[in-house]
């Protein structure tokens, strides 16, 4: 007993320890590196908040530090731990983390040479042109609402062809329903396992006979 409280207790300051290292350290750390302030304007942060990430070509480069209202637009504010350079085809969209959930910003910083163009570099970093990714989920919302009509007709269309299978009618409804039916079908596969086993009980005859006029 005294064994099991020790190991309670142990697993329990395991615990306090590893999520004050996980969460506050990494916060302090974090914190005391040098960055710099970009800023992006989006029509809508779709769920975004402060602390998410940012990532430059798929790899983490900052954090968002706070989003606000201004305008028209809503202004989001990064703090970037990295320097790049960017371009002026670049793209800054905010993408989905998974399925299940989560934001964070994309940058795409381009290229100065691309399909026969060139383009400058952007020196200011800030009211940068953002836009909001496609949300799965809201894009599945907006396909039903825009097709409820076609998807209530195609379901009354199952229904209608269920139920006229459950009474009987149409050939898959005796099919299904009709014991006659059912026992031909066996009749069949019975008739057919039983030719097969003539077939099956000839065949060394026939090699023989075969084999015999060849030697002829």
């Amino acid at each position: 007993m005294k064994n099991e409280i020790a190991v309670g207790i142990l697993f329990t300051v395991a615990l306090v320890i590893l999520g004050y290292f996980t969460i506050m350290v990494k916060e302090e750390i974090f914190e005391s590196r040098e960055y710099y302030i970009m800023s992006a304007r989006f029509p809508n942060v779709e769920g975004l908040e402060s602390g998410d990430d940012v990532k430059v070509n798929g790899v983490k480069a900052g954090v968002v530090k706070n989003i606000s209202l201004e305008g028209e637009h809503v202004c989001a504010y990064f703090k970037m731990y990295s320097t790049f350079p960017m371009f002026e085809n670049y793209r800054i969209k905010i993408a989905n983390e998974s399925a299940l959930g989560g934001k964070f910003i994309s940058i795409y910083p381009g290229v100065r040479l691309s399909e026969g163009k060139i383009h400058h570099e952007v020196i200011e970093k800030t009211n940068l042109k953002g836009f909001s990714g496609d949300d799965p989920i809201a894009l599945i919302s907006d396909l039903i609402a825009d097709n409820r009509e076609s998807i209530n007709a195609t379901l009354r269309n199952i229904q209608q062809i269920t139920g006229k299978i459950n009474s009987g009618q149409g050939t898959l409804g005796k099919l299904v329903n009709q014991a006659q039916v059912y026992d031909n079908a066996n009749d069949m596969v019975r008739d057919l396992r039983n030719t097969l086993e003539d077939v099956r009980e000839q065949a060394p005859v026939t090699s023989f006979i075969r084999a015999a006029l060849t030697a002829f």
